[in-house]
């Protein structure tokens, strides 16, 4: 028998969420919320989607690669339960082919660099709506 601080420790724990981010060009995130993600070949963490916890690096991330390619950035969200993050602190020595993520195990969020790699099926039905689009902020002259 649990006691009731052990029931809703236990609770907490099940029920606790986690918001990633992907930052990119409109077009690009329009796309993601239209069919879902698409895998990269590769990847530190392997084959997936790259995401990352911090809101501000997805945003950064998303303004340097749509002023590459001339587009509007934005940035899709997915909230995701706490317990299917796995946590990993090892460097990565090099890209791989190697796919580390499934359904079984969803989520790996490397803690040295920052981002995650999420499946690609398993984000599709966890995109937070609406995505943002992020705005020009007003320059002084």
């Amino acid at each position: 028998m649990k006691t009731y601080t052990q029931f809703i420790a236990e609770a907490r724990q099940r029920i606790a969420l986690t918001r990633l981010h992907h930052g990119s060009d409109r077009a690009s995130i329009e796309s993601i919320r239209r069919s879902g993600p698409k895998s990269s070949k590769e990847g530190s963490q392997g084959p997936g989607h790259y995401v990352t916890p911090d809101e501000t690096k997805a945003r950064k991330y998303a303004e340097f690669t749509s002023k590459q390619r001339g587009k509007e950035p934005s940035v899709v969200s997915y909230l995701v339960p706490s317990n299917r993050v796995t946590r990993v602190d090892t460097i990565p020595r090099k890209l791989t082919k190697e796919p580390q993520v499934s359904i079984a195990t969803p989520i790996i969020y490397n803690t040295r660099t920052g981002h995650a790699v999420i499946d690609t099926n398993y984000a599709k039905n966890r995109i937070v709506k609406p995505s943002s689009i992020i705005r020009a902020k007003n320059k002084k002259k």
